[in-house]
């Protein structure tokens, strides 16, 4: 997910329909108080910001993305001065680019950062935790003692998200844009059909995740440290 930081409203709507075109999701923020409430929630794997902001500067919100996987891109005024510049890249920026911005450079930066702020594989076990289970991602297996299934490729991304993110709630906007790679607009009727796949192709290796996934009203899902009695 790209986050877009930018109080000219015009331009981030361009620049947002530019990337919708290119199947990339974006969500936009018009301001700093804005973008603190939904980094959390939002964990955007590219941030652009433009330096000066309705209610301040670029240097607060890169304050506030504190996921090393994020990567940030500032647009700074033309007169800027290089040690503005400087210090914008000490506090995080990956790249600072001056207006009037060339577009085709702002894309070409975007595609690239997208594909280096993936997290890279992990050392130790490739199982993950779920619901009581072991769950691989790489071969989409779930695992409990002697029984096992295969989830299909959305079900196991879906499983795959809760378990690396255990006790957390992982946003909607997150699940929608990594599993279905659209932006999540209000509805959440995939996502509820995609549970219930998930749940009952769980339930060939006996495993009950119904009964460890929380449904968040207006948030999004979230897996329990335990099971919820019945």
């Amino acid at each position: 997910m790209i986050l877009l930081v930018d109080s000219a409203e015009r331009e981030g709507s361009v620049l947002a329909e530019l990337c919708a075109g290119r199947g990339w999701v974006t969500e936009a923020c018009a301001t700093i108080a804005a973008a603190r409430r939904r980094i959390p929630r939002l964990r955007p794997r590219v941030a652009v910001i433009r330096r000066t902001l309705r209610d301040g500067l670029a240097e607060e919100v890169l304050a506030a993305l504190t996921d090393s996987h994020c990567r940030r891109l500032v647009l700074v005024p033309a007169g800027t001065s290089g040690a503005v510049e400087a210090r914008l890249v000490a506090l995080g920026a990956d790249c600072v680019l001056r207006e009037p911005v060339r577009i085709e450079v702002l894309l070409a930066y975007l595609e690239r950062f997208r594909h280096e702020s993936r997290p890279a594989a992990r050392p130790g076990p490739a199982a993950l935790g779920f619901a009581g289970a072991r769950l691989d991602p790489a071969d989409r297996t779930l695992r409990r003692g002697a029984q096992r299934t295969t989830l299909a490729p959305r079900e196991a991304q879906l499983a795959e998200l809760l378990a690396r993110s255990p006790a957390e709630v992982v946003a909607y906007e997150v699940l929608y844009a990594e599993i279905l790679g659209r932006p999540f607009r209000g509805d959440t009727g995939n996502l509820r059909v995609l549970l219930g796949k998930l749940c009952t192709a769980a339930a060939r290796a006996g495993v009950n995740a119904r009964a460890w996934i929380e449904v968040i009203p207006k948030s999004g899902y979230r897996l329990r440290p335990t099971a919820a009695r019945a």
